[in-house]
Protein backbone atom coordinates (compact mmCIF):
# COMPACT_ATOMS: atom_id res chain seq x y z
CA UNK A 1 0.00 0.00 0.00
CA UNK A 2 2.87 2.18 0.55
CA UNK A 3 3.99 2.79 -3.07
CA UNK A 4 0.52 3.85 -3.79
CA UNK A 5 0.77 7.12 -1.34
CA UNK A 6 0.26 9.27 -1.28
CA UNK A 7 -3.15 8.94 -3.25
CA UNK A 8 -4.41 12.64 -2.76
CA UNK A 9 -3.89 15.77 -4.03
CA UNK A 10 -3.41 19.00 -2.15
CA UNK A 11 -6.82 20.62 -3.17
CA UNK A 12 -8.52 17.80 -1.26
CA UNK A 13 -6.57 17.58 1.56
CA UNK A 14 -9.47 19.32 4.52
CA UNK A 15 -6.21 21.66 5.35
CA UNK A 16 -6.20 23.24 1.85
CA UNK A 17 -9.23 25.43 2.91
CA UNK A 18 -6.95 26.69 6.31
CA UNK A 19 -5.55 29.59 5.83
CA UNK A 20 -3.13 29.47 8.38
CA UNK A 21 -1.57 26.42 6.90
CA UNK A 22 -1.55 28.11 3.47
CA UNK A 23 0.25 30.63 4.34
CA UNK A 24 3.16 29.06 6.59
CA UNK A 25 3.39 26.29 4.43
CA UNK A 26 5.66 28.07 1.96
CA UNK A 27 8.29 29.50 4.58
CA UNK A 28 8.25 26.51 6.69
CA UNK A 29 9.11 24.28 3.84
CA UNK A 30 12.17 26.26 2.33
CA UNK A 31 13.48 27.36 6.14
CA UNK A 32 13.48 23.33 6.69
CA UNK A 33 15.31 22.92 3.30
CA UNK A 34 14.78 19.38 3.47
CA UNK A 35 16.17 17.15 0.21
CA UNK A 36 15.32 13.73 -1.75
CA UNK A 37 16.78 11.33 0.53
CA UNK A 38 16.42 12.61 3.49
CA UNK A 39 14.60 11.58 6.72
CA UNK A 40 11.91 14.48 7.98
CA UNK A 41 9.94 14.17 11.30
CA UNK A 42 6.69 16.39 11.42
CA UNK A 43 6.09 16.70 15.02
CA UNK A 44 2.34 17.16 16.19
CA UNK A 45 1.76 16.37 12.30
CA UNK A 46 -2.25 16.71 12.66
CA UNK A 47 -3.73 15.61 9.30
CA UNK A 48 -0.53 15.67 7.51
CA UNK A 49 -0.67 18.78 4.73
CA UNK A 50 3.25 18.92 5.19
CA UNK A 51 3.63 15.50 5.06
CA UNK A 52 1.63 15.24 1.41
CA UNK A 53 3.76 18.07 0.29
CA UNK A 54 7.16 16.26 1.36
CA UNK A 55 6.51 13.22 0.27
CA UNK A 56 5.80 14.41 -3.09
CA UNK A 57 9.76 15.50 -3.15
CA UNK A 58 11.29 12.05 -2.30
CA UNK A 59 11.24 12.56 1.17
CA UNK A 60 11.44 9.65 3.55
CA UNK A 61 8.57 11.47 5.82
CA UNK A 62 7.42 10.80 9.54
CA UNK A 63 4.72 11.88 12.09
CA UNK A 64 3.58 11.72 15.16
CA UNK A 65 0.78 12.79 16.88
CA UNK A 66 -1.69 12.24 19.91
CA UNK A 67 -4.75 11.90 17.87
CA UNK A 68 -5.34 8.72 16.59
CA UNK A 69 -8.29 9.73 14.43
CA UNK A 70 -5.77 12.52 12.50
CA UNK A 71 -2.75 9.82 12.38
CA UNK A 72 -5.39 7.13 10.27
CA UNK A 73 -6.29 10.24 8.01
CA UNK A 74 -2.52 10.14 7.47
CA UNK A 75 -2.36 6.26 6.89
CA UNK A 76 -4.43 6.01 4.95
CA UNK A 77 -3.89 8.99 2.28
CA UNK A 78 -0.17 10.01 2.61
CA UNK A 79 2.15 7.43 4.86
CA UNK A 80 2.32 4.82 7.10
CA UNK A 81 4.99 5.78 9.13
CA UNK A 82 3.37 7.96 11.60
CA UNK A 83 2.91 6.53 15.44
CA UNK A 84 1.36 7.55 18.46
CA UNK A 85 3.11 10.12 20.56
CA UNK A 86 3.91 13.53 22.53
CA UNK A 87 6.62 16.04 21.54
CA UNK A 88 7.86 15.91 24.72
CA UNK A 89 7.95 11.56 24.39
CA UNK A 90 9.15 10.76 20.71
CA UNK A 91 9.19 7.28 20.08
CA UNK A 92 12.48 7.12 17.74
CA UNK A 93 15.82 6.43 18.92
CA UNK A 94 18.22 9.64 19.15
CA UNK A 95 19.67 11.11 15.89
CA UNK A 96 17.31 9.61 13.87
CA UNK A 97 15.94 12.58 12.10
CA UNK A 98 17.92 14.72 8.82
CA UNK A 99 15.00 17.60 9.74
CA UNK A 100 12.28 18.10 12.23
CA UNK A 101 8.94 19.97 11.82
CA UNK A 102 7.50 21.95 14.81
CA UNK A 103 4.42 23.49 13.30
CA UNK A 104 1.83 25.27 15.97
CA UNK A 105 2.53 23.11 18.73
CA UNK A 106 4.86 24.57 21.15
CA UNK A 107 2.54 26.90 22.32
CA UNK A 108 -0.13 24.17 23.21
CA UNK A 109 2.88 22.73 25.25
CA UNK A 110 3.50 23.36 28.83
CA UNK A 111 7.25 22.46 29.00
CA UNK A 112 8.49 24.15 26.09
CA UNK A 113 12.15 23.23 27.18
CA UNK A 114 11.41 19.44 27.79
CA UNK A 115 9.98 19.34 24.03
CA UNK A 116 12.84 21.42 22.34
CA UNK A 117 15.18 19.02 24.46
CA UNK A 118 13.13 16.11 23.04
CA UNK A 119 13.01 17.21 19.43
CA UNK A 120 17.18 17.97 19.45
CA UNK A 121 17.35 14.25 21.05
CA UNK A 122 16.38 12.80 17.84
CA UNK A 123 17.72 15.34 15.35
CA UNK A 124 20.82 14.39 13.96
CA UNK A 125 23.79 16.26 14.26
CA UNK A 126 24.08 19.64 12.26
CA UNK A 127 20.01 18.54 11.34
CA UNK A 128 18.34 21.24 11.30
CA UNK A 129 14.65 22.27 13.50
CA UNK A 130 11.97 24.70 12.04
CA UNK A 131 9.66 25.75 15.07
CA UNK A 132 6.16 27.45 13.64
CA UNK A 133 4.05 29.54 16.34
CA UNK A 134 1.83 32.45 16.86
CA UNK A 135 4.37 35.50 16.55
CA UNK A 136 3.25 38.33 20.29
CA UNK A 137 4.43 40.74 17.28
CA UNK A 138 0.99 40.37 15.41
CA UNK A 139 -1.62 42.68 16.43
CA UNK A 140 -4.76 40.45 16.95
CA UNK A 141 -2.55 38.04 18.81
CA UNK A 142 -3.40 38.87 22.44
CA UNK A 143 -7.37 39.22 21.62
CA UNK A 144 -10.35 37.16 22.62
CA UNK A 145 -10.58 35.95 19.14
CA UNK A 146 -7.45 35.03 18.57
CA UNK A 147 -8.03 32.81 21.84
CA UNK A 148 -11.22 31.52 20.79
CA UNK A 149 -11.33 27.49 20.59
CA UNK A 150 -8.18 27.20 22.38
CA UNK A 151 -9.76 27.24 26.01
CA UNK A 152 -9.92 23.72 26.83
CA UNK A 153 -9.01 20.04 24.96
CA UNK A 154 -6.96 19.16 22.64
CA UNK A 155 -6.17 22.50 21.34
CA UNK A 156 -6.10 24.36 24.05
CA UNK A 157 -2.47 27.18 24.64
CA UNK A 158 -0.19 27.49 27.41
CA UNK A 159 0.38 30.33 25.81
CA UNK A 160 -0.73 32.39 23.06
CA UNK A 161 2.82 32.45 21.43
CA UNK A 162 6.32 34.19 21.38
CA UNK A 163 8.67 37.27 20.71
CA UNK A 164 10.65 36.65 17.56
CA UNK A 165 13.63 37.26 20.19
CA UNK A 166 12.47 35.22 23.08
CA UNK A 167 11.49 31.60 21.04
CA UNK A 168 15.15 32.39 19.56
CA UNK A 169 16.83 32.88 22.83
CA UNK A 170 14.82 29.54 24.32
CA UNK A 171 15.88 27.75 20.98
CA UNK A 172 19.45 28.66 21.71
CA UNK A 173 19.18 27.63 25.52
CA UNK A 174 17.92 24.37 24.48
CA UNK A 175 21.48 23.60 22.22
CA UNK A 176 20.44 24.62 18.96
CA UNK A 177 21.92 27.44 16.83
CA UNK A 178 19.17 29.60 15.09
CA UNK A 179 19.98 30.18 11.54
CA UNK A 180 17.04 32.30 10.17
CA UNK A 181 13.96 33.73 11.08
CA UNK A 182 10.46 34.67 10.08
CA UNK A 183 7.45 36.22 10.03
CA UNK A 184 4.34 36.33 7.48
CA UNK A 185 0.58 36.44 8.01
CA UNK A 186 0.94 40.08 8.35
CA UNK A 187 -3.67 40.79 9.29
CA UNK A 188 -5.84 39.99 5.90
CA UNK A 189 -5.18 36.07 6.17
CA UNK A 190 -5.22 36.38 10.22
CA UNK A 191 -8.55 38.00 9.69
CA UNK A 192 -9.61 35.41 7.41
CA UNK A 193 -8.38 32.67 9.90
CA UNK A 194 -10.39 34.03 12.93
CA UNK A 195 -13.47 34.70 10.81
CA UNK A 196 -13.18 31.25 9.75
CA UNK A 197 -12.59 29.92 13.23
CA UNK A 198 -15.92 31.85 14.13
CA UNK A 199 -17.65 30.26 11.66
CA UNK A 200 -16.57 26.52 12.54
CA UNK A 201 -17.14 27.41 16.49
CA UNK A 202 -21.00 28.03 15.88
CA UNK A 203 -21.52 23.91 15.01
CA UNK A 204 -18.79 23.21 17.58
CA UNK A 205 -18.12 24.49 20.45
CA UNK A 206 -14.05 23.95 20.53
CA UNK A 207 -11.62 22.00 18.83
CA UNK A 208 -10.55 18.52 19.72
CA UNK A 209 -7.90 18.40 16.88
CA UNK A 210 -7.32 18.72 13.42
CA UNK A 211 -9.35 15.49 12.57
CA UNK A 212 -12.26 17.26 13.24
CA UNK A 213 -12.20 19.42 9.66
CA UNK A 214 -12.53 16.23 7.77
CA UNK A 215 -16.36 16.09 8.36
CA UNK A 216 -17.02 19.26 7.57
CA UNK A 217 -15.38 19.37 3.81
CA UNK A 218 -18.65 18.32 2.15
CA UNK A 219 -20.54 21.52 3.48
CA UNK A 220 -21.75 24.79 1.57
CA UNK A 221 -19.69 26.92 3.66
CA UNK A 222 -16.65 24.78 2.99
CA UNK A 223 -17.05 25.02 -0.37
CA UNK A 224 -17.58 28.98 0.11
CA UNK A 225 -14.52 29.14 1.80
CA UNK A 226 -12.35 27.27 -0.98
CA UNK A 227 -13.69 30.08 -3.88
CA UNK A 228 -12.92 33.15 -1.22
CA UNK A 229 -9.51 31.69 -1.07
CA UNK A 230 -8.33 32.06 -4.21
CA UNK A 231 -8.75 35.60 -3.79
CA UNK A 232 -7.82 35.81 -0.34
CA UNK A 233 -4.41 34.22 -0.32
CA UNK A 234 -2.54 35.48 -3.25
CA UNK A 235 -3.80 39.01 -1.67
CA UNK A 236 -2.31 37.96 1.89
CA UNK A 237 0.56 36.77 0.23
CA UNK A 238 0.93 40.60 -1.50
CA UNK A 239 0.23 42.38 1.80
CA UNK A 240 2.98 40.14 3.73
CA UNK A 241 5.55 41.41 0.96
CA UNK A 242 5.04 44.72 1.64
CA UNK A 243 3.59 45.33 5.05
CA UNK A 244 5.90 42.80 6.87
CA UNK A 245 8.99 44.73 6.16
CA UNK A 246 8.20 47.77 6.75
CA UNK A 247 6.60 47.16 9.95
CA UNK A 248 8.15 44.25 11.32
CA UNK A 249 4.63 42.59 12.40
CA UNK A 250 3.32 39.38 11.58
CA UNK A 251 0.73 36.84 13.36
CA UNK A 252 3.04 33.63 12.29
CA UNK A 253 6.43 33.19 13.49
CA UNK A 254 8.80 30.77 12.57
CA UNK A 255 11.95 29.89 13.50
CA UNK A 256 15.32 27.82 11.97
CA UNK A 257 18.17 26.26 13.98
CA UNK A 258 20.69 23.62 13.64
CA UNK A 259 22.00 20.98 16.47
CA UNK A 260 25.05 21.73 17.56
Amino acid sequence: MSSLLPNIKHAQHPLHCNINVRMREKPCLELLDAKPGEKVLDAGCGLGYFLLTLSKQGIECHGIDTSPESLDYVREHITPNVKTGSCTSIPYENNTFDKILFCEVIEHVEDDDAALQELRRVLKPGGRLVVSTPGYEGWLTRTYLKRLGHHEGGEKHARDGYYTKDLEKKVEQNGLKVVKSHLCMFLLSELMMEMTKAAFMLKQRSFKAQSDLIKVQKSLSYRILRLMLLIIIPLSRLEDAVMIPLFKRGHALMVSAEKV
